[in-house]
């Protein structure tokens, strides 16, 4: 199926590793112009701290490797941003919007796993990166959505937010993804019959290389296992299986759906879905 992509000037944050580096490079296969953010310039610096542990080949990708590895497959741009700063989302919408001439998908992918579970620190994180910036994106994105006729707003939320089962100690996670359902869902009632389309994609476990999943199996083996082996499939998704349903409900395929909440996990989550 042709998804009618080529041409399309999309954005994606927090775009230098995992579903959201995946995402990037599948965009741009189908021929899109794509820029991308991070919250590291690259060059094989760690984090100090944090639950990936220094060192972990987990934080050592950036910007710079994720852009000269994207490039291969067509145009891309890459700008350092913290998604924890609105001002600086708002600036690199914008900026990114006026380099590629116009807007026609955005892609709000950053999440903030990292920090000790249940803090005020961690809530507050949580809040900004997860929530705050995903408004700060629909926002900017929003006069260039007008200007051009329409548009997609896809947002990377997680199965957590709809799942009886504890993902870790992090309550605020499966909080920030919840709200992010609700105000997807809002922003789709009330931006329609302007041509925007707004949806929310919701991964189970997807086992990535440079991800969590793949932190988890070497530093946490014993959560590791137990969710593999609750997983009806037999394995974790791959991050093409969540590229794929992101690129589709962003097309012209997906034109009579919206506000919707798409779970895909390969039957990880055991609620009905209606």
């Amino acid at each position: 199926m042709d998804l009618g992509l080529a041409g399309k000037k999309v954005i994606i944050s927090a775009a230098t590793r995992g579903i959201g580096l995946v995402t990037a490079r599948c965009f741009l296969v189908e021929g899109a112009e794509v820029s991308i953010c991070g919250r590291r310039p690259g060059g094989g610096e760690t984090f100090e701290a944090g639950h990936q542990g220094e060192g972990h080949p987990l934080a050592q990708s950036g910007v710079a490797e994720a852009t000269d590895y994207l490039a291969g497959f067509g145009t891309v741009h890459g700008d350092v941003v913290d998604c924890a700063d609105g001002d600086a989302v708002r600036v690199w919408v914008e900026n990114a919007a006026t380099k590629m001439g116009g807007l026609d998908v955005v892609v709000s992918n950053a999440s903030a796993l990292g920090g000790r579970p249940n803090t005020r620190e961690s809530w507050n994180l949580s809040y900004e990166v997860e929530l705050l910036s995903s408004v700060a994106m629909f926002e900017t994105a929003y006069p260039w959505f007008k200007k051009g006729g329409g548009g997609a707003f896809v947002q990377t939320g997680s199965v957590a937010a709809v799942e009886d089962h504890p993902f870790g100690e992090n309550l605020s996670y499966a909080a920030m993804k919840a709200a992010l359902i609700n105000t997807v869902h809002q922003l789709a009632h009330r931006h329609m019959r302007e041509g925007i389309r707004c949806n929310t994609v919701c991964p189970g476990p997807t086992r990535v290389e440079d991800g969590s999943w793949g932190f988890l199996e070497d530093y946490m083996p014993d959560y590791y296992a137990e969710n593999l082996a609750r997983h009806p499939a037999g394995r974790f998704g791959k991050p093409e299986e969540v590229a794929n349903a992101i690129l589709f409900l962003a097309s012209d395929k997906a034109s009579w759906i919206m506000g919707q909440n798409l779970i895909v996990d390969g039957g990880y989550s055991t609620h009905v879905k209606y």
